[in-house]
């Protein structure tokens, strides 16, 4: 077919047209696209969160149904790694970065997605703080004893001088073989490699000859805190524990709740009595109607602790548990107490005790935070 000369420019200006249209419309109204997305740069760093945010400037011809930031310790996060959802639709948002660890570096970046996919904007990096939280610091001393031992009466004598100079510790005494002894004790003993008694452990990393030095220099500010809450109702006792961490504890941490009893009466077998620099001189062999307190008699936990999820270990989180002691008898109320500590699970300071708190029916005892 031949075209006149004449209907030549009409059909050049007809082809003009449309392709200018096409890709007018392209431009403005892309399809099958997904949006496009930048990263805003991160401020407000701390030691375990910061402020970001991002900006949709296209949402690609589809609706944008989520956005956010998207962060990770490896480059080009994705949206499988942590996320915040920050609303939809296109324009300016911003976002909390959180569940951070301290003195870390980490990358983001802005995501936007639509019915087409996901894209991501530019990818920034930052460095959280270091963490600077500690909290004072109670050493754990688990004493293993017997009324039929006759040098045990050394080891209560050694706890109670500590008694007189320092309060920052917790005591416990594990009964062995006796009329106290409670049935998990000689677990909790042979576990450690124990033999004889009286045998004191601190903080189950050694044990302790008596020594006020000893126990003071153990007494450095903790990574870890302990708020313990004890109360009654009816023959129960409700007992409310928080950890709060100073930074991440990669290798795990348990909680031990143990319920301790005061003023039980046992004569006691004294192997000094006739030792005149020894405290117990002269109070007979057996000490008649000898006054044994915090005494293990129930457990709320594992005996070696049960372990805390490691969602809630981290720089400022406070994990909370609650554990109740029923059938108590009420006229007991005032000789009970209730210790928790926190240990390693694993690693180099596995079993060792993080920290240490008690208190009696009544009491409600706070983090004591310092100052750094």
């Amino acid at each position: 077919m031949k075209l006149s000369v004449s209907a030549l420019p009409v059909c050049i200006a007809i082809f003009i047209f449309t392709f200018t249209n096409c890709t007018k419309n392209d431009e403005n109204q892309p399809y099958n696209a997904v949006p496009s997305v930048e990263t805003h740069s991160v401020s407000s760093i701390s030691a375990i969160d910061a402020l970001g945010g991002g900006y949709v400037s296209n949402d690609g011809g589809s609706a944008v149904t989520t956005r956010g930031l998207c962060w990770s310790t490896a480059q080009q996060p994705k949206v499988r790694d942590s996320k915040s959802v920050e609303g939809s639709g296109t324009g300016n948002f911003t976002s909390v970065i959180f569940g951070l660890n301290p003195g870390t570096t980490y990358y983001v970046r802005a995501y936007a997605t639509n019915s087409n996919g996901t894209s991501y904007g530019n990818q920034n990096s930052f460095v959280t703080a270091a963490s600077n939280l500690k909290f004072e610091k109670n050493v754990l001393l688990e004493q293993y004893t017997g009324t039929w031992c006759g040098y045990c009466t050394r080891a209560i004598a050694q706890i109670d001088n500590l008694h007189t100079v320092n309060n920052k510790f917790v005591h416990i005494a594990l009964h062995l073989s006796d009329q106290m002894t409670f049935p998990q004790n000689n677990a909790l003993f042979t576990s450690f490699g124990f033999t004889g008694v009286p045998t004191v452990h601190v903080d189950r990393t050694s044990t302790w000859n008596g020594s006020v030095t000893v126990i003071s220099n153990m007494q450095n500010p903790a990574d870890a805190g302990l708020a313990i809450n004890v109360s009654s109702s009816g023959t129960n006792i409700n007992v409310t524990v928080q950890a709060k961490f100073g930074f991440s504890m990669p290798g795990g941490v348990k909680m031990s709740v143990y319920m301790l009893e005061d003023g039980i009466v046992a004569n006691q077998t004294n192997y000094y009595n006739t030792d005149v620099s020894h405290p117990f001189y002269g109070k007979g062999n057996p000490v008649l109607n000898f006054i044994h307190n915090n005494v293990l008699i129930k457990i709320g936990t594992d005996m070696f602790g049960d372990l805390i999820p490691s969602e809630d270990i981290g720089a400022g989180k406070v994990y909370t548990r609650s554990i109740t002691f029923s059938n108590i008898s009420p006229d007991k109320f005032s000789k009970l107490k209730v210790a928790a500590f926190l240990t390693n699970n694993t690693g180099l300071k596995q079993k060792q005790v993080i920290n240490a708190v008690v208190a009696s029916v009544g009491e409600n005892k706070s983090f004591v935070e310092l100052s750094q």
